[in-house]
Parts: structure tokens; C-alpha cells; sequence
């Protein structure tokens, strides 16, 4: 895939017959038909490992009843991305439960108490997943439409947008449809555009579930848990030995 920067522009002459700064809309053009020959045999081998990872064990789990029946219950979702992310989430804290419970290794008590620790763990850390990507909603927003207005060559639609956003909020693709210079775009560049807004959505679902599931739970929660569930079980080892005596 190559990319290329494409500008649309216009020239003119002025009353001195001198030639005016060409005027473009700042949209990076991407050539999906154009293949890299660097590239082309990396694309071809990750195609081919995503089709056997695909057909062995992904169609196996997409296939099955309950992702059926969620993805029916989730279809019409405006936070599908954070439901994705959960699911994912579940199954990977499912199976390290089960691999506690099923761990021969550990005394009951300690496999017990480990695996409830576990689920506190992946539920704690979904609810402030939750909360903290709608708390950021706003302030991304903003982000995301100085994004927006570089990406159409607008410099005044940032500002515009915070504006009006004081009196009645909006999504920024919707704004932008009331923007001159977004509405000369070609029916390919307001696509691309749309899909680039939706990344950075997309974007920061992926950054805060990110960090709370990978970085908050191994090293905020998981330690002290630990910790505690050793407490808990020397002190309930020692209660026992004082009733035998």
C-alpha cells in the first residue's frame, strides 16, 4: 500500500499577474491498489497465518452459540469497541480462574481464594474501564476535532467546534457536514476521513482499556491481592492450629 500526499489545489492571478499560494485540503491519499514489493511477501505470509489461526481455533469460538447469541444482543451497541475489549477480557480472566481452581499444586483454600480474587480483579478493573473512557469522552472530542480540522485543511473549524459545543454538544463528523470544506471533498476522501474519525475513537476505547486491563491489573491490583490472600491464609492456618491445642 502506498501513501502520497495529494494536495487539491487552485491558482490564480492576482491584479499584479502574480501567481497566489495554491490552497489544499491537508487529506493524505492512500492508493489501496498500489501493492510494496518490500511489503507484498510479509502481507502474503500474515494472510496465510491468519487464515490456518482462523479455521483452527477462531471459527471454533466465533462460530459457537453464545458469541452468537451476544453478538445478536450487541449488534446496534454505540459501545460495541468496549464491549469487544471486555469479552476478551472475561475469557482471558475465565481461563485463569479455571487454571487456579483446576491446580493441583495449591491447597483448596488457596485456589479458592486466589481464583475470587481474580474475578474481583477483572470486575473492578471493568467498571473504572467504563468510567474512565466516558469521563474522557469530551475532552477526546476535542482532540479529535483539531484532528478533524488539520485533516480538511480548515484551521477554524477547532475553534468553531468548541464554541458550539458550549451551547449544544456534537459529534464531530457531524459537524464537520456543516463545513464548506468539508463538503467539497470527493465521495473517497469523506470515506477516508470517516473512517480515520472512527479510528480515533476506536483509539481511545484501545488506550484505556489498554492500560487498565494490562498495566492497572498486574501491577495496581494483582501484587497487593496477593498479598492479602496470604495474609488471610496464614492467619486462618494459625486460627486452626490454636483450636487443635
Amino acid at each position: 500500500m502506498r501513501v502520497t500526499f495529494n494536495p487539491s489545489y487552485t491558482s490564480s492571478y492576482n491584479n499584479n499577474n502574480q501567481c497566489k499560494k495554491p490552497s489544499f485540503n491537508g487529506l493524505l491519499h492512500v492508493d489501496m491498489n498500489a501493492e510494496s514489493k518490500l511489503m507484498s511477501p510479509i502481507d502474503k505470509k500474515y494472510d496465510q497465518l491468519s487464515a490456518w489461526i482462523g479455521k483452527h481455533f477462531t471459527s471454533y469460538f466465533v462460530d459457537s452459540k453464545p458469541m452468537n447469541w451476544m453478538a445478536d444482543k450487541l449488534k446496534n451497541s454505540k459501545n460495541l469497541y468496549q464491549h469487544c475489549l471486555t469479552v476478551g477480557s472475561a475469557i482471558t480472566s475465565g481461563m485463569y480462574m479455571y487454571r487456579t481452581l483446576v491446580n493441583d499444586k495449591m491447597d483448596k483454600d488457596r485456589r479458592n481464594t486466589l481464583a475470587v480474587n481474580q474475578g474481583l480483579t477483572f470486575g473492578i478493573s471493568t467498571v473504572m474501564a467504563y468510567s474512565l473512557d466516558n469521563f474522557l469522552n469530551k475532552w477526546w472530542n476535542k482532540v479529535t476535532a483539531k484532528f478533524a480540522g488539520y485533516q480538511i485543511g480548515d484551521k477554524t473549524f477547532y475553534k468553531d467546534y468548541i464554541e458550539m459545543s458550549k451551547k449544544a454538544p456534537k459529534e464531530v463528523k457531524e459537524a464537520l457536514k456543516e463545513r464548506s470544506s468539508y463538503t467539497t471533498l470527493t465521495e473517497k476522501e469523506s470515506q477516508l476521513l470517516k473512517n480515520r474519525l472512527e479510528g480515533m475513537k476506536a483509539l481511545k476505547t484501545m488506550i484505556i482499556f489498554g492500560l487498565i486491563y494490562r498495566y492497572f491489573v498486574p501491577v495496581v491490583v494483582t501484587k497487593p491481592a496477593n498479598i492479602i490472600c496470604d495474609k488471610y491464609l496464614a492467619h486462618k492456618k494459625a486460627k486452626a492450629e490454636t483450636n487443635k491445642a
